[in-house]
């Protein structure tokens, strides 16, 4: 009975490491994708959602490998050798929220697309729509639409046009 029961306690420690590995970003890019998953789907020309996921989770393209940036929180994605992601501040889920990191509290917003939308209101500039120029302003330049500068915890990233396209594709097909 007790060799029973430790086996279980064991194997929920596993999965629980397993699960805070992934959330934090750490380990996630040595996964291969699964048969069948988005993540397989070959890339085209037309911006891909497989594509988009894949930078979002591992900060890795299809089209050229791992994507670099200047900036970035304190922590800077490198605790245990991982690599800053956007699912690292961001969330699973494009959602956000607070992170507490080697004593450095940081705010990460909602991301999703009807969140961004919600912005352009508040730094919306010339723009009336969250599109992709907008995007490619907060990713690459680190502004809103009106120029005005994001947080310094927000990388700035070194991404091609069509991995962006791709990127702000995933973002769209979120709920």
């Amino acid at each position: 009975m007790k060799t029973g029961l430790l086996r279980g306690v064991v194997m929920l420690v596993l999965l629980g490491l397993g699960f805070t590995l992934t959330a934090c970003g750490l380990g996630w890019q040595s996964l291969p994708p699964q048969p069948g998953s988005v993540s397989e789907t070959p890339l085209g020309d037309s911006p891909s959602v497989a594509n988009g996921e894949r930078i979002y989770f591992t900060g890795t393209s299809g089209r050229g490998g791992q994507i670099r940036y200047q900036g970035g929180p304190a922590f800077g994605g490198m605790m245990m050798g991982s690599y800053l992601t956007c699912a690292a501040c961001h969330g699973l889920a494009a959602q956000g929220g607070r992170h507490i990191m080697h004593m450095v509290v940081m705010d990460a917003p909602d991301i999703r697309i009807t969140a961004l939308a919600g912005e352009v209101g508040e730094h919306g500039g010339d723009h009336s729509e969250y599109d992709l120029e907008t995007f490619r302003k907060a990713v690459v330049d680190g502004q809103h639409a009106n120029g005005e500068l994001l947080s310094q915890d927000m990388p700035r990233w070194q991404m091609s046009d069509t991995d962006l396209a791709d990127l702000f594709a995933f973002l769209q097909s979120l709920p």
